[in-house]
């Protein structure tokens, strides 16, 4: 792992490497999250706020789009950004006073009016936190992102035990002081000693990524949203109530899940897979309908309260997501926030309106179910596997990693040498120790793994070409046919973006021993 996963484990050593450079202000996501709870969810004492959720997110959606082909015309200055901050706290803001009112005095224009202010202020409100986190290292990334989650977690069952007014009253505050845990926040990492900005240094290697990957990455995004929103409504389109019971369990397992993804990377440093934690969201989704679909007055809450768990937790991972690619790629971080953002919005607010407006009757709930394990069963299919993105996994910064293969093919293939260079029918002396230029030659190759995000299977091919193999040989030793080989050199040659076998020698060479 790039940061830390190679260090020390434990809570102690964990506690060692974070808490010196910890601050309340890299937080600010959670007084978002509070905001977005409060105003547009209906404090999750039911799965959402039917027509309110549905309106305030689909205009939410379409402008999204509406800044992206602004920007990509006009350019997005800092000047710019800074202003649309403040303009967009103050939409936060008057959407909640609105929808405060409208609980007073009830009124259509009021709902419309707030729906619209919300759907408008969240766009750059909560987006320009992406801005901060670009910036930061991977493992604190991934530290603030998910412990921010379970935070407004646990403060989102607070929201859901007190009176709305009392609630909405608080999510009045939530954008001010989110804007100013922003602005210190950027403030901190500004005068960090070392100055260095983590995200702007790494390589742009989603660039040379096929665009059909990112296609393929939104679609599955897309599909897994879709299904969701009609679970969100399922069976009968309109919202289903939470007991305090259920309220408590689908908050404090969203904070479990995302705290249980910090202890297992951050302080037990086990690997981490993108396709591992989308399993985890498809199964709670899928768990729900299945409890849905058996129309049992007892089970529909623990059903509903797994979807909604479902959509909690997937907001962290997406988040978190985007932040990989922004940091391996040169395009804007809030351009990719705001695609993946879309397709995530979109397709579950659609197939939210879509039940809703129909108002399926029990009749219909084995068809509903039908759909909606298919479209499970398709996002599964796009997302639930590590072959994609080509050039480098999502989340590879947690990716075991270990010293002990390339000491063993280094190892291997000196034994191997040394057997050759013995006379037939008698016995080889022992491998002498390996000198000086095999260990440099180990930890170059070591280090082009890890730089590359080579398999297993790649880095034992150039493992040995490197020493001079030829395909055949390769093949014979690994077990492997001679088009076998050649598939995983050509492969190799992508991820280098070499293509002779002297340039990836000379790639090898570049390395650096320590």
């Amino acid at each position: 792992m790039a940061d830390g996963q190679r260090e020390a484990r434990g809570f102690s050593a964990f506690l060692a490497r974070h808490l010196p450079l910890f601050s309340i202000n890299f937080l600010g996501l959670v007084a978002v999250r509070i905001w977005i709870q409060a105003d547009l969810y209906d404090r999750y004492t039911s799965t959402d706020s039917g027509v309110i959720t549905i309106a305030a997110n689909l205009l939410r959606a379409v402008l999204i789009l509406v800044m992206l082909a602004v920007i990509a015309r006009r350019g997005f200055s800092r000047k710019a950004q800074n202003a649309l901050g403040i303009v967009s706290a103050a939409a936060m803001t008057a959407a909640s006073a609105l929808f405060l009112l409208e609980s007073v005095y009830p009124s259509q224009a009021l709902v419309a009016t707030a729906c619209a202010l919300a759907g408008f202020g969240i766009i750059w409100g909560g987006g320009m936190w992406m801005s901060f986190y670009v910036r930061l290292r991977p493992a604190e990334a991934l530290l603030y992102a998910f412990l921010s989650l379970a935070a407004s977690s646990f403060f989102g069952l607070f929201l859901g035990m007190v009176p709305e007014n009392v609630a909405l009253l608080a999510a009045i505050l939530m954008p001010t002081l989110s804007r100013i845990a922003f602005r210190r926040a950027q403030a901190l990492l500004d005068a960090r000693a070392d100055g260095s900005e983590a995200g702007s240094a790494s390589e742009p290697v989603y660039d040379r990524e096929p665009r059909s990957t990112f296609v393929r990455l939104l679609a599955g995004v897309a599909l897994f949203n879709l299904a969701l929103g009609i679970a969100r409504g399922f069976p009968s389109g309109a919202s289903i109530e939470l007991p305090l019971a259920f309220q408590a369990l689908h908050q404090f397992g969203a904070a479990a899940l995302s705290l249980g993804v910090i202890g297992w990377t951050l302080v037990w440093g086990r690997s981490l897979k993108f396709s591992s934690l989308w399993n985890i969201a498809v199964t709670l989704i899928a768990a729900g309908v299945l409890a849905l679909a058996a129309m049992s007055e007892p089970l529909a809450p623990f059903g509903a309260m797994l979807i909604a768990a479902a959509n909690t937790f997937s907001l962290g991972l997406l988040w978190y997501s985007c932040y990989d690619i922004a940091r391996h790629s040169s395009w804007k971080p809030y351009a990719i926030l705001g695609v993946a953002w879309v397709a995530h919005i979109l397709p579950r607010e659609l197939g939210r309106a879509l039940i809703w407006i129909a108002e399926p009757h029990s009749a219909l709930a084995v068809g509903l179910t039908t759909v909606i394990v298919l479209l499970l069963a398709v996002s599964m299919a796009l997302l639930l596997g590590d072959a994609i993105p080509r050039t480098r996994p999502l989340f590879a910064d947690f990716r075991a990693r270990g010293g002990g293969l390339a000491s063993s093919i280094a190892a291997r293939a000196q034994a191997h040498d040394a057997t050759e260079a013995g006379p037939l029918g008698v016995e080889s002396a022992p491998a002498p120790a390996p000198d000086s230029s095999g260990d440099a030659l180990t930890r170059q190759l070591e280090q082009l793994k890890r730089r590359y995000f080579l398999t297993e299977r790649e880095f034992e091919v150039v493992a040995l070409l490197a020493r001079g193999r030829s395909k055949t040989a390769i093949g014979e030793k690994l077990f492997l046919s001679e088009n076998t080989v050649k598939t995983y050199v050509k492969n190799v040659y992508a991820k280098l973006d070499v293509h002779t076998k002297q340039e990836l020698l000379d790639r090898i060479d570049e390395q650096p021993l320590d």
